[in-house]
């Protein structure tokens, strides 16, 4: 089966949206400019120091500098393993920083800048995802196998299995900011990683 039908051609929506949802507060008009896409046999770590999340049912995470604490998209099935429709997707921190406990988002954390928007695709199994902070958003969840799952979306002008993103945050100024993004994601069929990353600007707090 071809992905590449299932995600739109706007490369950068995927780092918009994910600009705008990295830190609560975040300004949604972030701007970005491609800096470079690589492709590599595997994802690379942005740091490589900090844990990693391997989560049951993980699909991808979250990552930021200001911190270790990480936040994870995790898939939600029922006891048949079937992805349970509205609230498919889990998702929570990790908090390295004291101990790698698991917490749940705050209220406004999911309303605002973590949590997702959930409709189904007319093809069983496939859904449309997207962050709140950019409903416009397209990436696709699409469940392969009982209890297995995971979310594409653009990378470069490649369909890819999202990974994780990283943003820089500078926080030397009055008002914290992000400046760089990347996202890393698997091509299908066994033909590596690919990386995108971009400058920011317009990412300061609100």
């Amino acid at each position: 089966m071809d992905r590449r039908h299932f995600i739109g051609t706007a490369g950068a929506t995927l780092g918009t949206a994910l600009v705008s949802g990295l830190i609560p507060g975040a300004a949604s008009a972030a701007r970005l400019q491609t800096v470079r896409v690589d492709r590599q046999p595997a994802v690379p770590l942005v740091q490589p120091e900090w844990p990693v999340p391997e989560d049951p049912n993980q699909m991808f995470f979250l990552q930021r500098s200001t911190n270790e604490n990480t936040i994870v998209f995790a898939a939600r099935y029922d006891a048949a393993g079937t992805l349970t429709y509205p609230d498919a997707v889990d998702i929570y921190w990790r908090r390295y920083a004291s101990g790698g406990e698991r917490k749940p988002l705050k209220p406004i954390e999911r309303l605002l800048a973590f949590g997702v928007n959930i409709s189904r695709r007319e093809v069983a199994g496939q859904y449309n995802v997207a962050l709140k902070p950019l409903p416009q958003l397209p990436l696709v969840l699409l469940q392969t196998a009982p209890f297995r799952a995971q979310v594409l979306g653009r990378i470069g002008d490649q369909t890819a299995r999202i990974v994780y993103a990283y943003a820089h945050v500078d926080e030397s100024g009055l008002l914290p900011r992000v400046t760089q993004l990347s996202i890393h994601g698997v091509l299908p069929d066994g033909a590596g990683a690919i990386s995108e990353y971009y400058a920011v600007s317009g990412g300061e707090f609100q």
